[in-house]
């Protein structure tokens, strides 16, 4: 077995367990779960909200979007309609099925839609490159939805190498050329470089998981960057875009002007923000206000305080998902949670470093905020594979969890925990006439079943009518007046350590 970081060593089990599972779902299961779900709901309902703020401006004064305020909200809140009922269904399909032949179906369809993007027929140039598909009325960018297929794969390749042991390194390496490398360069030549460097990181923080050494993450993260650098400084609009961040008012009405507009943006909105629908940016200021810079009218409206409480909700949303990762039941599972947590936290951060101008502008949305009907729906998707992962989580039954699945409500003509039960339940006394068909009435098991009594003054000696001597008895059961049955533990220690053979019927203690 590998030994993984951040605490994943130890966990991973079998994939079909035969550890019996608890008759509830454990908290340290169930929690992360449901903080993971209800942040995720909430930053959906939070971007519709942004959303409207931020557009209604130029809905309502552009005739190609009717003149409706409302027309990217309504939009955007059908493809969150959309993408919650795809998330409802990946969540219920076992994640385990996405491999094998429904996999390579998956990549296939994936590649192919990449493929079609640049086709003169289907693809659509928006600026400056090719990412998107028109397709009737909808436009479709098929780079999102290869988010979810990457991860897929690189999930299946890692554990058939790591785990199961099932592939050797030269297959695994022509596995991972083919079903994730080929499928990164056509986003890479759309050009998407956006979304290449987060599907980037977000391998190495899966490899990272699956055991590769914490060294050859850092030597293969350093030589991407320096690819990264030669190929900017050799194409124009990539490097026109680092350049601008050391100095956007170098260009303030060309490169530099939509960064200016953003801090503007910032400045205005100081600590608290000048109230919610009150920006002055999305005006037709600031260019893309409901979209790559809804950050912006965040910081305006809201604040240093909604940026802030926005963050934490990634932040919330980020710690839930290792959890879950954490909790996975495989390797498989692992590093689906992760990967899916990881890459919509570090497209959140690319998104927000640009903004506020401290690396080149990705034209990355943020994830569940920012408007898109395709990135919507991919983030959605993303959450109903965590939630699939969380779904068929187990962890081996401890003795709190037997303890806690044999606690119940014992009734008034029961009196105590059936036998066998860790609950010390209160009783009334009255309630214990059952007591002497118990095991508590015959000393533990130790008398044998059939008529028996006590005898007074016997020091608690039980004994058959015949006379016969038997085990002594953890007390005695006696009978009052009123039929009462009484419950007497006996002789106290000291009594027991002093007492000697008795009577024929007696025996000693």
């Amino acid at each position: 077995m590998i030994a993984l970081p951040l605490g994943f060593s130890g966990i991973i089990g079998r994939r079909r367990s035969s550890t019996k599972e608890s008759a509830a779902t454990p908290s340290r299961i169930m929690v992360p779960r449901v903080v993971f779900l209800v942040t995720a709901f909430a930053l959906v309902l939070f971007g519709l909200l942004m959303i409207y703020s931020s557009s209604s401006i130029v809905g309502l004064t552009t005739k190609d979007y009717g003149y409706n305020p409302m027309y990217f909200l309504n939009k955007q809140a059908f493809y969150a309609c959309v993408g919650a009922a795809v998330a409802v269904a990946l969540a219920v399909i076992d994640y385990h099925r996405w491999t094998g032949n429904v996999l390579r179906v998956v990549w296939t369809v994936t590649t192919l839609l990449l493929v079609l993007v640049y086709l003169p027929v289907a693809g659509q140039d928006a600026y400056g490159a090719t990412r998107w598909i028109q397709i009737g009325g909808f436009t479709l960018q098929p780079s999102e939805f290869a988010k979810v297929t990457i991860i897929l794969t690189g999930a299946d390749i890692c554990e058939s190498f790591f785990w199961r042991g099932d592939i050797d390194q030269q297959e695994a390496l022509k596995l991972a050329l083919v079903g994730v490398v080929l499928p990164l360069f056509l986003i890479f030549r759309q050009p998407d470089k956006g979304t290449t460097g987060v599907l980037l990181l977000t391998l190495l923080v899966m490899s990272y998981l699956s055991g590769v050494s914490g060294v050859g993450i850092v030597l293969v993260g350093a030589f991407l960057l320096v690819l990264a650098l030669g190929y900017a400084m050799f194409d124009g609009y990539a490097r026109a875009r680092i350049i601008t961040v050391f100095n956007p008012f170098n260009d303030p009405y060309g490169e530099g002007y939509q960064l200016i507009q953003g801090l503007y943006a910032f400045g205005s909105g100081g600590i608290t923000g000048v109230g919610l629908g009150f920006s002055r940016q999305k005006y037709n200021y600031l260019p893309m206000a409901h979209n790559d810079f809804i950050f912006a009218v965040v910081g305006e409206e809201l604040g240093l305080v909604g940026t802030v409480g926005m963050l934490l909700a990634f932040a919330v949303l980020l710690w839930a998902g290792l959890k879950i990762a954490e909790n996975a039941p495989d390797l498989m599972g692992r590093l689906i949670a992760a990967g899916c947590t990881s890459l919509l936290i570090i497209q959140l951060l690319l998104n927000v470093s640009g903004v506020i101008g401290i690396f080149p502008l990705s034209g990355k949305p943020v994830p569940f905020i920012s408007y898109g009907g395709s990135s919507v729906i991919s983030c959605l998707m993303l959450v109903g594979l965590v939630i699939s992962v969380s779904l068929r989580s187990t962890l081996p039954e401890t003795s709190a969890d037997r303890r806690r699945a044999q606690l119940r409500v014992a009734t008034e003509e029961e009196g105590w925990a059936p036998e066998g039960s860790s609950a010390g339940i209160p009783t009334r006394r009255t309630s214990r006439r059952s007591l002497r068909d118990s095991s508590l009435g015959h000393a533990g098991g130790l008398l044998p079943s059939g008529s028996w009594k006590v005898y007074e003054g016997t020091g608690g000696a039980a004994t058959r009518e015949t006379g016969e001597p038997y085990a002594r008895s953890q007390g005695r059961i006696t009978r009052d007046a009123s039929g009462r049955t009484r419950l007497d533990l006996g002789p106290s220690a000291a009594d027991r350590l002093r007492s000697a053979r008795r009577r024929d019927n007696t025996w000693r203690e």
